[in-house]
This record gives structure tokens, sequence and C-alpha cells, in this order.
């Protein structure tokens, strides 16, 4: 075994060894290669931008200057003239424009936007720079008709009286140059700008820094390439290498482009210098130590490989035993979660059976007792008996369904625009009434609102977001002897929720049942009479409205619990 870790560091010491060396030499052939083969590529494909800009420019000087143009502005044959010039430039130009004196639009080359002439096109950038320097002009950027980013080159058409008789302009969108000068690259992994005079970036695979400062586009920390992007907005040629800041080495050469001998353009091209032939002959004199590695650890690991062979045959043998023997337990396992689960359904089955059971006497019984009260017209303390026995069962009737309704997802909202503080003041009301009926209260009541006029109406559920409020100050009065139960309305952590909370200054939350308070028939209470599904039922009627439940203890007043939720606004 000892061998064997031995053979395998020196191969992997042999093969890391040839590595690295591969990897230095690369970097230098790389380099090198890339800043000759893209200066080369910058060159030519700058001077072919240059020598198309020039052929646009004498193509719509030529057809300005035609008799024919200039007598018959909307003739048939100032239409095939257009079209003649357009032929042949189609690589840069997408469409020719012809606006009359007045912007009247009065032709165009592009099929797509004939339905356009006739229309005002004295705002368009090509027309007013074309006016106001009365000479040809690259325009600066502008957004085509198709959204595309563009320039144009831009003549202005006199008749023989010297007098103004509109314009013609080339449509260049900045994507067909981007486009032509990476067809004159050899690397693939190129990024492609053409940048203004004064910095901007017009052209880019990314429209998303269309417009924006070439200086953003790379590190502000690093002086060389600043400098270098300082040098090329002045309309000089360089080349230069960087680091970006994920890591990577990049190559990037620059040149400026003129039109009409005026520095209008730069072309900045960056690629990665790990691409090329160079790479090859590299390559191939580390062969020899790569196939003498990948020999040695073919060794190794068949080594390793017939000796967990032999471990595995044998663990096969064991793994199976306590395979069958854990088949034979999981049997056992699924056979008593079916008898659970029947079991189970059949719990709630019958739960669900007796609570509508003894939901049809308890009603006629209310009913009944309530017309007592009515004819007999003066306290009776056996129908008061009555009456909030059969309350309690009505309530633990309608508990256990809805529990039974949110089990079988059958728990549904009948939402509407609601005032949550007007809910809160109808719920105090209530149970201040039942305070009253007991006689055993000493506490009072109060409602907090921090919220500004009209915030606090969201779209819930009025009923049972009444419930919560009932269960929520029920609970707070069987818990507080003597002292005060405040509910707050205020504006949620997340300002798309409003809060609200119940403290008061009772007994404070049981440490042994805080763990499993909002679980179901978790209570542990002397006073209380409930059966431990209210908070159950709360937590349930919170977060189907997309809302969040939680208790924590009274701070403010020293003493008592809070219990706090939030819905969305």
């Amino acid at each position: 075994m000892v061998a064997l870790v031995a053979i395998s560091a020196v191969s992997i010491f042999l093969a890391y060894t040839s590595l690295q060396s591969t990897e230095v030499r690369l970097n230098l052939t790389a380099v090198q290669e890339a800043r000759r083969v893209l200066v080369d590529d910058t060159n030519h494909a700058v001077e072919d931008l240059g020598r198309n800009l020039d052929t646009i420019n004498r193509r719509l000087q030529t057809a300005a200057s035609s008799l024919r143009l200039l007598e018959r502005q909307n003739s048939e044959e100032t239409r095939t003239l257009l079209d003649m010039i357009h032929v042949g430039t189609e690589r840069y130009t997408q469409s020719i424009y012809y606006v009359d004196s007045k912007g009247t639009f009065l032709y165009t080359t592009e099929r797509e936007s004939l339905d356009q002439i006739g229309s005002d096109m004295s705002d368009q950038l090509y027309y007013i720079q074309a006016i106001e320097r009365r000479q040809p002009v690259v325009t600066e950027m502008f957004q085509a008709a198709d959204g595309k980013a563009s320039v144009s080159i831009a003549i202005p058409i006199y008749t023989s009286g010297n007098n103004l008789g509109g314009v013609l302009a080339a449509i260049i969108p900045t994507e067909y140059i981007v486009n032509e000068v990476e067809d004159h690259l050899s690397f693939t992994e190129n990024d492609v700008f053409l940048v203004t005079s004064d910095g901007t970036v017009i052209g880019n695979a990314d429209e998303r820094i269309i417009g924006m400062d070439i200086l953003d586009q790379f590190d502000a920390r690093n002086d060389v390439v600043n400098r270098n992007l300082q040098i090329m907005i002045e309309g000089r040629s360089g080349v230069f290498e960087y680091t970006t800041s994920e890591g990577q080495r990049r190559v990037a050469v620059y040149s400026p482009v003129a039109f009409s001998g005026v520095h209008t353009w730069s072309v900045l091209i960056t690629t990665s210098p790990s691409q090329g032939q160079a790479f090859s002959t590299v390559l191939s004199d580390q062969r020899f130590f790569t196939v003498v590695a990948i020999i040695l650890i073919g060794i190794i690991a068949a080594i390793f490989i017939t000796f967990i062979l032999v471990l595995n045959r044998r663990l096969h043998v064991v793994v199976k035993k306590q395979e069958q023997q854990i088949r034979g337990q999981l049997d056992d396992l699924r056979n008593t979660y079916v008898r659970l689960t029947e079991q189970d359904k059949m719990k709630d089955e019958f739960i669900n059976i007796a609570a509508h059971e003894l939901r049809t006497p308890v009603l006629p019984i209310i009913l009944s007792a309530e017309g007592l009260v009515e004819e007999i017209g003066t306290h009776n303390s056996k129908i008061e008996i009555i009456l909030r026995n059969a309350r309690r069962i009505n309530k633990l009737t309608n508990d256990i369904l809805d529990v039974s309704r949110i089990k079988s997802n059958t728990f549904k909202l009948q939402k509407e625009q609601v005032s949550l503080k007007k809910i809160i003041e109808e719920s105090i009301q209530d149970i201040i009434f039942k305070m009253a009926e007991n006689k055993s209260q000493n506490l009072k009541m109060a409602i907090e609102s921090r919220l500004p006029e009209g915030k606090d109406e969201i779209f819930a559920d009025r009923g049972r977001l009444n419930q919560v409020f009932a269960n929520l100050l029920d609970n707070a009065v069987n818990f507080t002897d003597q002292g005060t139960i405040t509910v707050s309305l205020q504006q949620g952590m997340d300002p798309g929720f409003v809060e609200v909370r119940v403290a008061d200054t009772g007994r404070g939350i049981d440490p042994a049942i805080r763990p499993r308070l909002f679980e179901k028939f978790a209570t542990k209470s002397e006073k209380a009479k409930g059966t431990g599904l209210g908070l159950y039922l709360c937590k349930a009627i919170i977060e189907a409205h997309g809302g969040k439940i939680w208790a924590e203890d009274n701070k403010d007043a020293g003493k008592g619990a809070v219990f706090a939720f939030s819905l969305p606004a």
C-alpha cells in the first residue's frame, strides 16, 4: 500500500510539473500571437470601414448632384436612382432616406418603411445636423424606426439656385459596423466596441452598454487601461494588455476611424490570448510527459480497482444479508403505517360526524334559550347557564369543523376590502360585552393605531379575522386578572405588511407550552376552558392570508404576553 501511494505521488508530481511548464509557455506564446494577429485584423477592419464610409458618402453626393433628383423629387427616376446607390452598401446601410427641404419624408429604399412616406421627419437627427452644418456629416447616435442604435451619413441637397432642396441620409445601424469588424477577426472570443470621440459607446454586442462611457466598462483602478482609453478617445491607435476583475488576462487593440479627414469614431477590440494555432507546437513538446504520466496513473488505478473489487465482493455478501433484514423491517413498518393511517382517517371521520351531529341540536337550544330570555324579560341564571354552555359547545363544534377543513385542504377564504381598525373595534366591543356578562374581570381594553388614515384597508376575509381577534382577546382575558389589554395597529417591518399586536399584562406564556404554542390541543391552563384549538386556527387563518403570526413576552409592561401577526397591506 505504501509503495502504491509513493508511485501515485510521483506520477502526480510529474504531471503537475509538466502542466505548470506548459502553462507558462502557452501564456507567453499566446499573448505574443494574440497581439500580432489582433493588431493586423484591427487595421484591416478599420481600413475596410473607412473605405466603405467613403463609398457611401461618394454615392450620396453623386445622387444629390443628379439633375434628375433635383428636378423631379418624387419621380420614378428618383426612386430608381436611390435604389441603385443602395445596392452594394447593404453590408453597412440599412436604408437610404430622402427628405425634402421642409422635412417631409419622400422615399426610402427600405420596403418596411414605405408606409411612412409623407410623414414629418424634420425632428430627425440626420435632417437637423445636415441642415445646420450644410455639408456631408456623420451624425451622432440615434434610435432608428426599428429601435436599433444607429448613425447616418447625411448629405444636404441644393438646387441649381443654391437653395436647399432636401436631405439624403444613409441609415447605418451600429450593430452592422460591429458585425463587419468581427468578420475581419481571426479569433472567436472577441469584444468589439465602437466609441465616439467623446468616449460614448455606440456599438457593442451587449445592447445594455450602448450610450454609456467606455471608461465605465473597465476597472477604473487600472492606470494602464485608463491611460490607453484616453489615448484612444484622442484619436490615436495602440495596444495594451490587462487583467479583468475576474482574473482573466486579455489583449486590447484600438484604432481611429476618420470621415472626411476628421476623427469620428474609434474601434476597440479585446480578446483572450488563450487562442490560436501556436498552442499546438507547445503542446506537442509536452506529449511525451503526458503519456508517461497517464500510463503511471493508469497502472495505479488498475491496482486500486482490483483491490476495491475484491473488497466490494466481500462487502456485497454482508450488504445483501442486511438488505433482506431491512426489507423485512420496512414491510412491517409499511403495514403498521397503513393501519395507523386507516385509524387516523376513521378518527377524523368520527370527529367530523360527531361535530356535525352536535351542531344540529345546539343551534335550536341557543335560539330557544334566547327566546326564553326575551319572553321572561328578567335575569334568569339557569337560562344563562344553558346559553353559555350551548354557545361553548357551538364554538367547539365550529372549531373542530374548521380543523377538519384545514386538514382536508377545503379551508376557503371569502376576501373583500375591509378596515382592520373597524374589525378590531367590533371585536373589542364583543369582548367587553362578554366581560360584563361574566362580572369577573377588572380589566381595561385599549386600541392604538400608528397607521395614517386609510392605510388600515386590506383585502381579507372579515369573518375569519373576527375569529382571530376573538380567540386572541379571549386568550388575553382568560390569562389576565387585572391591568390593560392593548390592541395596536402599525406598519410591519416589511413595508408591504401591516402588523397587529395584542398585548396583555397577565401571567405570560408558560415555558413548557411555548415550543408547541400554535399546535392543535396545545393548552395548559387551570383557568382557560378551551380545547387548545384557538391559536392553531389563528395560525391557519393568518397564513391562508399570506401573513405570519408569533408570540413573545410583553417586555414593555414587564409582564404578560404579546400575540402579534402581520398581513399583506
